[in-house]
């Protein structure tokens, strides 16, 4: 009887496994990355989040409350927070005077929002985005109703310039 021998090439598959393995380690780091951009998600809300506006709009905001139908530059009616003060920043200077010296930061006390007017977003990070508002990854909260005067304060910080965005 004669079998034929299948054709074996030992430092072939040896290749292919190496390879294989290779490629594992790839994926679970890249896993292990997106498990990590995703822990922010699975936090509850912070106790507190901010929200940037002009001096102005802040004056009104203290009396009255932050008001997402006299927002600009929403595409619906909500109130735009962030859990990070530079990101907030840079979202705030899309607007109109938005010089740094009349940007006004305010702290929202999270405890005093109605958790189903709350959506939580999380922007994956871009690498290889240029523009750093893009590229960031950010836990950006809408919240869709009037935010009470009682849960807002102005804070003072100094920016990090982590988001240098320019109209």
């Amino acid at each position: 009887m004669n079998q034929e021998q299948p054709n074996f090439n030992a430092e072939k598959m040896m290749k292919e496994i190496d390879d294989f393995t290779e490629a594992m380690h790839r994926r679970l780091n890249e896993l292990d990355e997106q498990e990590a951009r995703y822990e922010k998600r699975r936090k509850p809300l912070p106790e507190k989040l901010y929200h940037v506006t002009t001096r102005e709009n802040a004056q009104q905001i203290m009396r009255e409350g932050l008001d997402p139908s006299k927002l600009y530059f929403e595409d619906r009616e909500v109130v735009s927070l962030s859990d990070d003060i530079d990101f907030a920043i840079g979202v705030a200077r899309v607007t109109r005077d938005t010089s740094p010296q009349n940007l006004v930061i305010l702290e929202i006390d999270t405890l005093h929002l109605t958790p189903s007017r709350i959506h939580n977003y999380l922007r994956e990070a871009e690498q290889d985005n240029p523009d750093p508002m893009e590229a960031a990854a950010i836990h950006e909260v809408h919240y869709e109703s009037t935010i009470s005067p009682d849960a807002i304060k102005i804070i003072k910080h100094e920016p990090k310039n982590k988001f240098k965005y320019i109209r």
